[in-house]
């Protein structure tokens, strides 16, 4: 496309468009990007993937708390209910690890290290 609007193929940002089957914008951001910092600018971009260095809890912390969870109910640990849910789990981290954390938190490191929410196979007549 740059080579096209370079050697005058095509003369405007909307017949370069329509040539390559991309929108106007699209051609105006990659003829302006080619200009400001040549072929290079032009290269796709390969991101690192992203690594637990943001991670709040440690790796001896983490396995702590999962063990917890998988061993014990949260009535085992003086909570109340028989079942985890991102409240209570939010109380153990902070507990076990001393990491204050919010609920939607707690359900990104739930999500993140393998639980997703369970609903019952049928519904209760009580």
């Amino acid at each position: 496309m740059v080579s096209a609007l370079e050697s005058g193929r095509v003369r405007t940002y909307g017949q370069a468009a329509e040539m390559f089957g991309v929108f106007e914008r699209s051609v105006g951001t990659w003829w302006q990007a080619s200009r400001a910092g040549g072929r290079q600018a032009l290269l796709a971009v390969v991101r690192e993937p992203h690594s637990d260095s943001g991670e709040l809890i440690d790796e001896s912390a983490r396995g702590a708390v999962l063990r917890a969870m998988r061993d014990y109910t949260p009535a085992d640990l003086g909570q109340s209910g028989v079942m985890w849910t991102r409240a209570s789990v939010r109380s153990l981290i902070c507990l076990v690890c001393g990491v204050s954390m919010t609920e939607r938190g707690v359900g990104k490191w739930l999500r993140r290290h393998g639980f997703t929410p369970q609903r019952p196979a049928r519904r209760s007549y009580r």
